[in-house]
């Protein structure tokens, strides 16, 4: 063999042993542990033998709003974070995560609704959720005031501050506030109790009048004293005694409101309203 066929061979060779390498490399694209792909339109299947998993990869996220440990927000990458850092609004806590280009965003089994609520100890707002401070619609993003609108909110976020969330009854409006967080009894609210008493005896006295004045022909024979004769006379006596007594009962009130709040706990409350 002389040195062109050498040299021809071991291009030939060469070649064959890289177009091999490139026909495996398009299998593994498409497929691993698998030669037929279940869904003809993916560019990669993977399979296994029910006892493996696919494992993502693993870094420690600082905020949602920093790309770190990466060098840049990359729109479609996703990660699963070990981590639990930054500050509300941007913290993030183990899970998953995708990034959208200009942020981290958690991937979570629920995706919220527009209009829903929630409770949180969060005190801003925080990846589509809104506090409910009363804050002007004009305030808010243009997207996230438009869905607002499209709830019926109109001019102000409702202010949800120092009030419990209450289910409607069915003709309520919704988002009306209404109620108080105390009340005063009235007399109607009052038990119908009936009170008795009785006066003192600092009234008590008597009176004297004169009944035919002692004459000759009407004494007692054998005395001085007159015979009454009140046939012939009408008596009234004096109102030297006349008075009234008045009384009153203590029930030690102070018309003091009455509060209405049971035993809880302190949160914010958010709409969501999109990212």
């Amino acid at each position: 063999m002389n040195i062109k066929e050498l040299k021809f061979n071991a291009v030939f060779f060469s070649c064959i042993i890289f177009s091999g390498i490139s026909i495996n490399a398009q299998v593994h694209l498409s497929s691993i542990s698998t030669t037929t792909p279940v869904n003809p339109e993916s560019i990669l299947h993977l399979e296994n033998p029910n006892d493996k998993g696919f494992l993502l990869t693993r870094l420690s996220l600082q905020a949602t709003n920093l790309p770190n440990p990466l060098s840049a927000h990359v729109a479609g990458m996703v990660v699963y974070n070990t981590a639990i850092a930054g500050t509300s609004p941007n913290n993030v806590s183990t899970g998953m995560y995708y990034n959208d280009g200009t942020k981290w965003i958690k991937l979570t089994t629920k995706k919220p609704q527009i209009g829903d609520i929630k409770n949180s100890f969060q005190n801003t707002d925080h990846n589509g959720w809104y506090l409910l401070d009363g804050r002007l619609l004009t305030a808010l993003p243009v997207n996230q005031r438009n869905n607002a609108t499209a709830l019926g909110i109109s001019t102000n976020l409702l202010n949800a501050t120092d009030r419990f969330l209450k289910n409607t009854n069915g003709t309520e409006t919704l988002g009306n506030l209404s109620g108080s967080d105390s009340f005063t009894l009235t007399q109607a609210n009052l038990p119908n109790f009936n009170f008795t008493g009785t006066t003192s005896t600092d009234g008590n006295h008597t009176h004297s009048y004169n009944d035919n004045t002692a004459t000759a022909n009407n004494v007692v024979s054998g005395t001085s004293n007159p015979i009454a004769n009140n046939s012939s006379t009408n008596f009234n006596t004096g109102a030297s005694g006349d008075h009234t007594h008045a009384y009153s009962f203590s029930l030690g009130g102070s018309t003091q409101p009455i509060s209405l709040k049971p035993g809880h706990i302190i949160t914010n409350v958010f709409i969501y309203l999109g990212n």
